[in-house]
């Protein structure tokens, strides 16, 4: 795919708006006007090309992720140029905040593109089944993209065509997701289970982690939001049903190798982004190309020194971890991949490989004291562009500006988790239901792991078991913000986020576990109370301004 989105983005700005426009301004110089497009395959592959550059540039970086600070796993230093990631971790982000704007744009260029495709593949004197496949892909992200916007801000407009309109309207949240579903079930439809490279077929990587994505991608991502829709705020709790229904297509597609996923054997590997860069846990994995001649353009993976302290493990520090989270979480093999071994002990570089570890709540040396996420770190030798390595905690590692990392949108054990939730809540847990959560509990904990219950024994209590199924989930996705479905979509999804707002409010000391009596507290302060209005962000003013509808 990296070589395709290169090309692609020659014509690039044809199509769409850039990610620092908003999405009602057009420039007219950007605009394919030759009648004769669309004439080749090449012409459609190109397209599609584009289509992916915008999914790129939307998951790259941490400003178009930023609403996903909302969530508590995730906080933001409590100085720097961190003051944007503040506001999403204290529910209080404001229609100018730069990084607001740039998660409403980045996708709303994801739909455009996304447009321009549906309208106009059909002309391309192509097979039809080329011809589906390229509008496959653009019903699967316009969805994609919705899917995240109705999640970040409740009512939003509905763009369907590639024609401006300033004076659009917001569409509720239950028709987003009528659209949601309609694109992704004309996907399942047209995208094949595998692709094959012969004849005048889209490019196939060599890997079996496909470039397109295919129609368990489809499935599984509606089975996400038939969970979506089944929870707050529509609590359309038929939903569960269709949920289980669909992850159970994919789920049986593995087992009959009509789909290439697997579960892997360890946590770890699925974040080794040297040896294991396409891991095929992943239903969604978006390439970057650090070497792309732009730089900084998107193309590559900005996202390796998010995670890192700054000044003290050659970070930027955007996203740290919250400390009752990490408190919560069971220790177990899935925990020290996220946090680190030792009780998510700091390494301190110190150059030329040699450096000392440090407690992350040690004020001497962390000034902010959270525990350091690690899943989205690897290493190379220190240029800034390097290869990829490994992440391993025991050793210095130079955390790479850009990179080629793979991002794990969306996993299989998230199916499996699904699946088993879905089945819980419709009374009708199964030996596979059962099964998919002991997997997951085993990969966390470890099989014979003291103080984690058996999803056999749970299976009685289906209550239990579905509110387990969501407890491993928000594990799962622990800080990895890039995650289609992140802990802060569980928590709007079981309407928690209040919850996790009046704890952040009152910011009680808590006993960092595996310690006697060292007590830390979050360092961001919440104010104010708590109004349904809260669980969304508010549209940016740039478009607002543009559009007095859109304040309605």
């Amino acid at each position: 795919m990296q070589n395709k989105i290169l090309a692609g983005l020659l014509f690039a700005c044809a199509i769409t708006t850039t990610s620092c426009q908003d999405f009602l301004t057009e420039n007219p110089m950007g605009r394919i006007v030759n009648d004769s497009y669309f004439s080749s395959q090449s012409d459609l592959d190109g397209t599609v090309n584009v289509l992916y550059a915008r999914v790129q540039n939307s998951l790259g970086g941490t400003s178009p992720l930023s609403p996903n600070w909302m969530g508590d796993d995730i906080t933001a230093q409590t100085g720097g140029n961190k003051a944007d990631f503040r506001e999403f971790d204290s529910f209080s982000a404001n229609d100018n905040n730069s990084k607001n704007q740039s998660a409403w744009n980045t996708n709303y260029a994801i739909i455009k593109a996304a447009n321009f495709i549906i309208e106009n593949a059909d002309r391309t004197p192509v097979s039809k089944e080329n011809i589906e496949i390229a509008k496959g892909q653009a019903l699967f992200w316009r969805a994609f993209a919705y899917f995240k916007l109705v999640r970040w801000y409740g009512d939003i407009p509905l763009v369907l065509t590639t024609n401006i309109d300033f004076n659009i309207s917001k569409t509720k949240v239950e028709d987003i997701y009528k659209q949601i579903c309609q694109d992704l079930s004309d996907a399942v439809n047209m995208l094949p289970a595998k692709y094959e490279k012969k004849g005048d077929t889209p490019f196939v990587g060599e890997d079996r982690l496909y470039n397109y994505v295919n129609k368990g991608a489809a499935q599984s991502v509606l089975a996400a939001v038939y969970m979506a829709r089944a929870g707050y705020p529509l609590m359309q709790t038929e939903y569960y049903e269709k949920a289980a229904e669909m992850a159970r297509f994919v789920i049986d597609g593995v087992e009959k190798n009509e789909y290439y996923y697997v579960f892997e054997d360890t946590y770890k590997n699925k974040f080794n982004y040297a040896t294991n860069n396409d891991s095929e846990e992943m239903i969604i994995g978006i390439k970057f190309n650090k070497d792309n001649p732009w730089g900084w353009s998107g193309l590559d993976c900005q996202l390796p020194r998010s995670m890192a302290f700054e000044g003290i493990t050659s970070g930027w520090g955007d996203a740290l971890g919250e400390i009752k989270f990490f408190n919560d979480m069971p220790a177990g093999p899935r925990k020290d991949v996220i946090y680190g071994k030792d009780n998510g002990k700091i390494f301190i570089e110190k150059g030329n490989g040699e450096g000392t570890k440090a407690d992350w709540f040690n004020k001497d040396i962390v000034k902010d004291s959270h525990p350091m996420l690690r899943t989205l770190l690897c290493g190379g030798n220190g240029n800034g562009h390097a290869e990829l390595t490994d992440y391993n905690d025991d050793s210095y590692v130079y955390n790479n500006d850009l990179s080629n990392q793979t991002l794990r949108v969306l996993s299989y054990s998230e199916v499996l988790l699904w699946y088993a939730e879905a089945a819980a809540r419709t009374n009708k847990i199964d030996q596979k239901a059962i099964d998919a959560l002991q997997k997951v509990l085993d990969r966390a904990y470890g099989k014979d792991a003291s103080g984690i219950e058996k999803a056999q024994t749970l299976s009685s209590e289906p209550e239990k078991f579905a509110e387990v199924c969501v407890r491993e989930h928000g594990y799962e996705v622990a800080g990895y913000f890039p995650a289609l479905v992140a802990r802060v979509n569980d928590q709007l999804r079981t309407n928690t986020l209040k919850d996790a707002f009046a704890i952040r409010q009152a910011n009680a000391p808590v006993t960092v576990v595996g310690t006697e009596n060292t007590e830390v507290s979050e360092g961001i302060t919440v104010t104010g109370s708590w109004s349904e209005e809260r669980n969304y962000l508010v549209i940016p003013a740039f478009d607002t301004k543009l559009n007095d509808s859109l304040n309605k």
